[in-house]
């Protein structure tokens, strides 16, 4: 059995997630030689991903896979990636470096990396990497673009820009996009301050609102001055403008994420993770990341100002649409807000669409005994189960749970072995904190 099923198999066995993933850590840890070790906590950040909101648990976890065995660049790799989703450049910056100490870094990294340190400020060291990014991707548009703009008078600077955009209106708007662009990092150096710079990037966003390093000017300059109702605007736009509601709903998952851990904004974040759930539901037959994460979030902000019908709301409108193993999480969410409700009927409910994917989940054992699930298979929620990544096996037992045998009518006769005073399933998550990477050795 691979990993990332083996521990898909122990969250299922969990009642609280995060508590998992710290116990994970350690277990995996603590055998195997250190090479094992990385990668099997590579696949544990991949998961944490799909399942935490907040990004740094993820991120130490990619971090300390890569500290365990520095050759397993993916990790590093995964951690880079992540910062850019969330706008730290000057991040992307840093652990790229540390990459391309490699000789197994690819030809094309250089150029990330370049671009970064150009988009954040960095002019010095932005040269001097892209002119090694030069000489490996010689026919590289992106690097050619990065350089040009290091590469103009200081003297005439304004005249610069001026020339280019005035002439990118003559062009197509994919040479366009390259003119303004070259002229908006021109003016992210010399002058970022000028409400110039600022519309020659709404220019730009004119004919590409997802140009990577325009955007991420654009949010740094929005969020420096504090214009989050525009920022929020700017997320709303780029979402709308996506090909598919599959990727609209991830954009939206992303913007979330980055609401939550790079501007603490928590209630933003959880509005923006509803429209990802919508949008997953749209999503038809296109594919979309797990929605644990964003459900998790949208049902704690909710949570937080006592809206728990809300969570329920969400629940049913998310639950058809999602991967069984999200199902799980969302049906045991909802099952467990409505009996806080005093709902039993509407937990039954829920707790029938949890056995279906898990009978041994412990929240659902716990119901089944308490309550009983007898009779609800007719009005149990109708959930198409879209097939798994992974292919579905049992592990051998690693922690101690009570199996429910399926029955064609599952009448819990029984009550389960005692269980040990459970941690309550809707754990709050730890404070965000901006967390940075633990220090890595040059």
């Amino acid at each position: 059995m691979d990993t990332r099923t083996l521990l898909r198999e122990r969250l299922r066995r969990a009642r609280d997630w995060a508590a998992a993933i710290d116990e994970l850590e350690k277990e995996l840890e603590g055998s195997g030689a250190k090479p094992d070790q990385s990668e099997r906590l590579f696949e544990l950040a991949r998961l944490t991903e799909d399942v935490i909101p907040e990004r740094e648990r993820a991120l130490g976890l990619y971090q300390r896979a890569w500290k365990l065995h520095p050759d397993n660049l993916k990790a590093l790799s995964r951690a880079r990636e992540v910062y850019g989703e969330l706008g730290r450049h000057e991040m992307v910056a840093k652990l790229g470096e540390m990459e391309l100490k490699s000789p197994a870094a690819s030809a094309e990294l250089a150029g990330i990396v370049g671009e970064a340190l150009l988009d954040s400020g960095q002019r010095d060291k932005a040269l001097a990497v892209l002119e090694k990014a030069a000489e490996r991707t010689p026919d590289s548009a992106r690097v050619k673009d990065a350089l040009a703009a290091l590469q103009y008078d200081p003297e005439f600077w304004l005249d610069e820009v001026e020339r280019l955009t005035t002439e990118s209106a003559r062009f197509d708007d994919a040479t366009a996009v390259r003119m303004l662009l070259r002229a908006a990092r021109i003016l992210r150096l010399e002058a970022a301050d000028d409400p110039l710079f600022e519309q020659t990037l709404r220019a730009l966003f004119a004919k590409d609102i997802h140009e990577p390093s325009a955007n991420a000017m654009f949010e740094a300059l929005l969020a420096g001055a504090q214009r989050w109702e525009e920022l929020e605007a700017h997320h709303d736009a780029r979402a709308a403008a996506s090909a598919h509601a599959g990727e609209e709903s991830d954009r939206f998952r992303g913007f979330s994420l980055a609401w939550l851990q790079r501007f603490k904004d928590r209630e933003r974040a959880g509005r923006l993770a509803t429209k990802a759930l919508a949008a997953a539901g749209r999503a038809g037959a296109h594919p979309t990341r797990s929605v644990i994460a964003p459900f998790s979030l949208a049902s704690q902000v909710l949570g937080e100002s006592g809206d728990w019908r809300r969570v329920i709301d969400l629940a049913d409108s998310s639950l058809p649409h999602a991967q069984a193993e999200d199902q799980l999480f969302i049906a045991v969410t909802a099952g467990t807000t409505a009996v806080r409700l005093g709902d039993v009927e509407q937990a039954r409910r829920f707790f029938a669409a949890a056995y279906a994917v898990a009978p041994e989940a412990p929240e659902v054992v716990e119901f089944a005994a308490a309550h009983g699930l007898n009779g609800t298979s007719s009005s149990a929620p109708v959930v198409e189960a879209k097939p798994e990544p992974v292919v579905e096996a049992k592990p051998e037992p690693v922690a101690e749970a009570t199996p429910v045998e399926a029955k064609p009518e599952p009448v819990v006769e029984a009550k389960p072995e005692p269980v040990a005073e459970a941690t309550p399933v809707e754990a709050k998550p730890e404070p965000v904190v901006e967390a940075k990477p633990e220090p890595v050795a040059e």
